[in-house]
């Protein structure tokens, strides 16, 4: 009989908290990036090109969606951090420093990976257009806009799987970074000495470099983690690549070294 692990208590509270969010962020991704096709595919047998004035709606749309979903995954990420580290509790119950901090995490997210993270989303929705287009006009039968038109539509078949990828994705990254940025923060602003650790979720589907995290010793809050050779401040940190972040579960502890 094939007996499995209990699943960690902590990674079973982020995973439920990371769903909240990215269940109906990925929906607006998904009717989003459909509208877009839509619209692109009815105009192609007139314009005979995609537009650049849809691509920037699309481009400003995916941006609005993306910020008001990170805004809720850093606010939630950061209740749920804060409480594992016993000196955050007494000072985030004075709310105008709790709000301070969540408005410089969202702020400092947006300027730093989100606005980047809305327009690679939107560009990934043209890229798949554009492809076709190109293929049409290379093939050695006669060009057909109407029939590239039919074609175009047929993106929205991957509109669902690249919206879900997309919102786990991102979902994780932002309160990753809110978890890590924010206890960094009330490390440095009230002088508390914080060690972070690398949770990994220990089943069939964690990547072999994750799961060896579980042995990793608690680090200080301005070190990196070295993942398969990769240095990551966190889960979900960009500097580890695509190959370490996409659809990544891991999580991160802290404990305040007395």
């Amino acid at each position: 009989m094939l007996f499995r692990a209990k699943p960690d208590p902590m990674l079973a509270r982020w995973d439920e908290l990371m769903r909240s969010v990215e269940v109906p962020f990925a929906a607006a991704v998904e009717d989003e990036k459909n509208r877009y096709i839509q619209e692109a595919a009815e105009a192609f047998p007139v314009t005979l090109r995609l537009s650049d004035t849809g691509y920037e709606l699309h481009r400003a749309n995916m941006a609005d969606i993306a910020n008001r979903f990170d805004r809720i995954a850093i606010r939630i990420a950061l209740l749920e951090a804060l409480k594992g580290i016993k000196s955050a509790v007494r000072i985030m119950e004075k709310r105008e420093g709790w709000e301070s901090l969540w408005f410089y995490l969202v702020s400092k997210w947006v300027q730093d990976f989100g606005a980047q993270r809305a327009r690679e989303t939107a560009d990934t929705t043209r890229s798949d257009m554009q492809r076709i287009i190109d293929v049409a006009l290379s093939a050695s039968e006669e060009f057909n806009p109407q029939q590239v038109a039919v074609k175009l539509l047929r993106v929205q078949g991957i509109s669902a799987f690249r919206a879900r990828t997309v919102a786990r994705t991102e979902t994780h990254a932002a309160m990753m970074y809110a978890s890590e940025e924010g206890a960094a923060k009330l490390g440095r602003d009230h002088e508390i000495t914080i060690l972070k650790s690398w949770l990994p979720v220990q089943d069939e589907r964690t990547r072999v470099n994750h799961a060896a995290m579980a042995s990793h010793v608690a680090i200080a809050m301005d070190a990196d983690f070295i993942v398969g050779g990769a240095l990551m401040k966190r889960p979900g940190d960009p500097r580890g690549g695509a190959a370490n972040c996409i659809n990544c579960r891991c999580v991160l502890t802290y404990k305040e070294q007395e």
